[in-house]
């Protein structure tokens, strides 16, 4: 049984409510920022998230210690999309799929 006397559980813990608290603030400043553009484009979202992350990546110097995070990234990724495709979305309006609106 985990408890929160355990510090790894304290860990995880803090871990999942300081992502919650980073993941709400990053989709408030995605919607903000979208109502600036007349359509916004999916793809524009895509290319800022992935800018940040390999900046992200960047700052860590050890490149094993890089690629654990990177492949807990993936992880991380796959498991968000998982959950976050049992919700129902807003629509996108504009995503551009080999050079062609879809």
């Amino acid at each position: 049984m985990t408890t929160m006397n355990d510090p790894l559980a304290k860990a995880k813990a803090e871990e999942a409510r300081q992502s919650q608290v980073l993941a709400d603030a990053i989709h408030k400043a995605i919607i903000e920022t979208g109502e600036q553009f007349e359509v916004p484009i999916l793809n524009a979202v895509g290319g800022a998230l992935a800018t940040n992350i390999a900046e992200v990546l960047a700052s860590i110097p050890d490149r094993r210690h890089r690629k654990m995070f990177r492949d807990q990234l993936d992880r991380a990724v796959s498991l968000a999309l998982a959950q976050a495709a049992t919700r129902p979305m807003a629509p996108v309006e504009t995503i551009i799929i080999g050079g062609a609106r879809q």
